[in-house]
């Protein structure tokens, strides 16, 4: 402090900025738009007017909030997008693991053929078979159409609510004893 005594300020720093040459900072970071006319005293400024002001700047704010939501709306929409192709991406490695596995166990245990199938909770189901069962397969058993239609009458056979978001129940069947019903969500 004691340089800007010699220099003749005596600790009035705003004369300083405007000798130095500094503008104010915020001066230059303001729209030219967003500055408000000051020159009126409430007297000069009439109702027209101001009703006019206040149209205006609850239009703005109408178009602002219809821009933020848009945004949000772009974000959540992709989003979504990219969660459904994660789980298709992980269905289709899936199934190319199921396959390499059913291949491998027909060349190690010598089996004749195999068939599967898995009926997502969203889109359409997902089958493979063995060459030689594959007409057969797609054919007679036409797992696609019936598939969905058969797991639909087990639930209302058995009393067994459909909720999205929890895998279908499972049967069981062990030595000795009935079908019972698993469901993994039950552990």
């Amino acid at each position: 402090m004691m340089m800007f005594e010699e220099m003749g300020f005596c600790n009035d720093l705003d004369t300083m900025s405007i000798v130095l040459g500094d503008e104010d900072i915020s001066a230059r970071q303001t729209d030219p738009e967003a500055i408000v006319e000051d020159d009126f005293n409430d007297e000069e400024i009439g109702v027209d007017e101001l009703e006019r002001r206040m149209w205006k700047d609850k239009m703005r704010l109408k178009r602002l909030k219809e821009h933020s939501k848009s945004k949000e709306g772009i974000d959540a929409v992709k989003q979504r997008q990219s969660q459904e192709q994660a789980r298709r991406k992980k269905m289709s490695r899936a199934q190319d693991g199921m396959l390499k596995y059913m291949l491998k166990m027909m060349e190690v245990c010598k089996a004749q053929g195999f068939v599967y199938g898995i009926i997502p909770e969203k889109g359409k189901p997902v089958t493979g078979a063995s060459d030689n069962l594959l007409e057969w397969w797609k054919d007679k058993v036409r797992f696609d159409r019936n598939g969905p239609t058969a797991i639909a009458k087990y639930q209302a056979d058995h009393s067994i609510p459909c909720k999205c978001g929890d895998p279908p129940p499972i049967l069981v069947r062990e030595r000795g004893e009935k079908e019972r019903i698993w469901n993994p969500n039950y552990i």
